[in-house]
C-alpha cells in the first residue's frame, strides 16, 4: 500500500510504535513492515481485505494523530505521568480512544 506525501523520522517512529502496541498478529494475514515507499503486508487471506484495510488505516491515522488531543504524550501529561513513565496499558487506552472518537 503506497503511502502519500514524504514521511518524517519522528513519523516512521510513531508508526512503528503503534504497530508495536497493536501487533501483526492476524490469522488473516501475515507480518505488516513500514518501508521507504509504502506499507508491505504478507500473506492476505482471501475475504479479510476489509479488516486489513481497517487495521492499516488505523495505524496510519494514530500515526498521525500524535500531537493531537488524546495523544499518548498529552494523555501521559494530564495523568501527570512524564512520557517515559506512561505505560504500555496508557498507550493502548488513547489509541483506542482514538477509535472512538471517529479518528478510524
Amino acid at each position: 500500500m503506497p503511502l502519500a506525501g514524504g514521511k518524517s523520522k519522528a513519523w516512521r517512529a510513531r508508526f512503528e510504535r503503534v504497530l508495536a502496541l497493536l501487533g501483526t498478529a492476524h490469522g488473516a494475514w501475515g507480518e505488516v513492515r513500514l518501508t521507504k515507499t509504502g506499507i508491505e503486508v504478507e500473506e492476505l487471506a482471501p475475504g479479510s481485505e476489509d479488516d486489513l484495510r481497517h487495521f492499516l488505516e488505523s495505524l496510519v491515522l494514530e500515526a498521525n494523530s500524535d500531537g493531537e488531543p488524546g495523544s499518548t504524550k498529552q494523555a501521559a501529561a494530564i495523568h501527570g505521568q512524564d512520557e517515559p513513565a506512561a505505560d504500555l496499558e496508557t498507550e493502548m487506552t488513547a489509541t483506542f480512544r482514538g477509535f472512538a472518537n471517529g479518528q478510524r
